[in-house]
């Protein structure tokens, strides 16, 4: 089975799995969560995304509405890349795009299926379909030709202390929000955090002895010693990006992750030893990522985006979320 076809199959699997999820007058009546151009992005692919990115372990309380409006701006992204590559003259042709349908048409014959039959039963729409169709092959032809190795080796150079196995030893104190709580209330802590930090740097207050008094987490105990960290493990990934940026001693500016907000110090650092040849994979990942933020961001300066209230979103230019937003998305279209 080819790599279109593979990841084909993927995306008919997630869209299928998570089709039973959504409420039935949502099926009858689209509500909307943003608009790239003329293109609508429906609540109910969010959730798709959301699943699939989460797995079963959503964020809760006022971390929730974060991570909706992260999924949402990746949503977002990939239509950007789109619109960029349709403005460019890079975007697929019919032709294209009808191979690659017939060869998954053919792969799903194989095994007594029709693509009509699943869409059917799923209730998914074939656009969606298609549309993911359009995606994978505008963003894996990018891929081929951005993924060089010359640009592999000078990721690997800039960012080698992510890559090469290195691990922290690390603190931190963790503020936590009530459940529930909106924009404002992670607001408010991110100014309490750096308030603390504040207090610590002038030397009123040592890490510990803050961590004790403020942290909501259990290594409060400790001083807010956590132990060691990879970049890739354990931690959730803002948090290992902030601590990963610290020399041994230097304490972070208030990060927020799923869990709250943190105040990060970087105890110790022990080199790794990993090469480039090892860590292959992650340096493509990384690079997918710059590309996507790269080209997504070029193309916001020709195709508009707008929001509705249906789906929590961050201010335009910005990672804060529109504070007029609650932390439950609004059942309604525009």
């Amino acid at each position: 089975m080819s790599g279109h076809t593979k990841l084909l199959f993927l995306t008919l699997g997630l869209l299928a799995n998570s089709a039973a999820l959504v409420l039935a007058e949502e099926a009858s009546k689209p509500i909307i969560a943003a608009r790239v151009g003329d293109e609508a992005i429906e609540v109910t692919e969010a959730r798709r995304l959301m699943e699939a990115v989460f797995e079963g372990k959503m964020p809760t309380g006022a971390m929730l509405p974060m991570a909706r409006a992260q999924v949402l701006e990746e949503i977002i992204s990939r239509r950007l890349v789109v619109a960029y590559a349709q403005r460019t003259g890079a975007a697929p042709g019919s032709q294209e795009i009808a191979k690659a349908k017939k060869h998954m048409q053919s792969q799903l014959a194989a095994q007594g299926r029709k693509v009509a039959d699943v869409l059917k039963a799923e209730r998914i729409a074939e656009a969606d379909l298609e549309r993911q169709v359009v995606w994978r092959l505008v963003w894996d032809g990018y891929l081929a030709k951005y993924r060089t190795a010359q640009r592999r080796a000078s990721w690997f150079k800039e960012h080698h202390r992510e890559l090469d196995g290195t691990e922290l030893t690390v603190s931190h104190i963790l503020l936590q929000a009530p459940a529930g709580a909106g924009s404002e209330a992670i607001a408010e802590l991110t100014n309490k955090a750096a308030s603390i930090r504040e207090e610590i740097a002038s030397g009123k207050l040592d890490f510990a002895a803050a961590a004790k008094q403020y942290s909501a987490g259990p290594s409060r105990e400790r001083g807010g010693k956590l132990g060691t960290i990879r970049r890739q493990e354990p931690m959730d990934e803002s948090f290992s990006r902030a601590a990963f940026a610290l020399k041994a001693g230097e304490i972070s500016p208030p990060i927020r992750s799923p869990f709250g907000v943190h105040l990060i110090r970087c105890d110790g650092v022990a080199s790794g030893t990993k090469q480039i040849e090892d860590v292959v994979g992650r340096i493509d990942e990384a690079l997918a990522k710059e590309l996507l933020l790269t080209l997504s961001e070029l193309e916001r300066k020709h195709t508009p985006v707008g929001y509705t209230s249906a789906w929590p979103h961050f201010k335009p230019g910005t990672r804060e979320l529109d504070a007029s937003l609650s932390a439950t998305p609004v059942n309604r279209s525009k």
